[in-house]
């Protein structure tokens, strides 16, 4: 009888474990996602012709509650593994929430893009160089993305059915050394982005700033000091977007640039998307100033495929002016 008893317990308890094993499994979609993609590009300049892996990132998250959702990607790409994001973000009201963690910084509107969705290969010169993305400080900062927190919303919500704010806005503190990076100093940046739709959905006119200090080895407050506005119409086809960024960093002066970038999506068959565009970018760091005329495709052929297509004619301040650059990259999602 005492065999049989405990034969039974364990079978019982092998059940209940396997049961709890796949409702636990059962659960995890409902509130937590792995996605990613993989980046491939060509290059072809002057200066080198090479394959590489440009990115190849794997992202964690979702839902946790339903104010509450998480988020973790990593880089995979590149000499060692790193973390880009590890957040969490509550929201209250439509007009309130707030992002704790490390994440992109709210500076330009073109930062904000996902890479899957920007126009070109690269982000434009004064966005990379001045809101994070090898950024002229270089460092951990050359990744759009700081430790700190944000306060975040819509306010003054239009339209009768599918409402949209007049006003959207994101002011955080954050350390300002950049990705998993302690604070080198004992002041924090001030970044903030205001958007306001002019009371038509498609349209944004969008302000920022950056009111903050670095650690140059000599002073521990030296000044880092930027701002940008622009602005930016998009259809279900048509993109036009536009900014100007400037900045004012102590020991580096002033550094300033604008581009202009236009495309439009057209449908194929069998589910494809084909978008032609053009950008017009123009960079000025202390008098030395570098303009970017490119022309490109981005073709989506399959649903999880990307495949895009750039060249640019570069005008340096370099004697070797102009050259000419081809770049082309797959896109795999996940």
């Amino acid at each position: 009888m005492v065999k049989r008893a405990s034969l039974l317990v364990v079978v019982l308890l092998s059940f209940w474990t396997a049961v709890s094993a796949q409702e636990a499994k059962s659960r995890i979609p409902q509130y937590l996602s792995v996605s990613g993609f993989i980046e491939g590009q060509f290059t072809h300049d002057d200066a080198q012709n090479t394959f590489f892996i440009r990115r190849a990132r794997v992202l964690l998250g979702g839902d946790v509650l339903p104010d509450l959702e998480v988020k973790l990607q990593a880089e995979m790409a590149g000499s060692a593994p790193r973390m880009l994001d590890a957040y969490f973000k509550y929201k209250f009201r439509p007009y309130l929430n707030v992002q704790v963690g490390q994440f992109k910084t709210p500076f330009t509107l073109e930062s904000q893009y996902p890479l899957l969705k920007k126009e070109g290969i690269d982000y434009a010169q004064v966005i990379a160089k001045l809101a994070g993305y090898g950024d002229v400080l270089g460092g951990n900062r050359s990744n759009a993305r700081d430790i700190g927190f944000m306060l975040y919303g819509d306010m003054l919500l239009v339209g009768q059915s599918n409402p949209f704010p007049l006003l959207s806005y994101n002011v955080g503190l954050f350390n300002g050394p950049g990705i998993n990076r302690k604070d080198d100093n004992r002041s924090k940046d001030i970044i903030a982005r205001f958007d306001v739709r002019p009371f038509v959905r498609n349209l944004v006119l969008s302000a920022s700033v950056v009111a903050g200090s670095y650690n140059d080895g000599v002073t521990a407050d030296a000044a880092n000091n930027r701002f940008s506005f622009g602005g930016e119409y998009k259809d279900e086809s048509l993109t036009v977007r536009s900014e100007y960024v400037r900045a004012d960093i102590e020991g580096a002066g002033i550094i300033d640039g604008y581009y202009a970038v236009a495309g439009y999506w057209f449908d194929l068959p069998l589910g494809q998307r084909l978008r032609p565009m053009v950008r017009y970018d123009t960079y000025n760091n202390a008098g030395a100033v570098t303009t970017l005329c490119m022309a490109g495709l981005d073709w989506w052929p399959l649903s999880h495929l990307r495949l895009q297509f750039n060249y640019t004619r570069a005008f340096d301040p370099a004697p070797a002016s102009p050259r000419n650059v081809f770049q082309v990259m797959a896109s795999v999602r996940y």
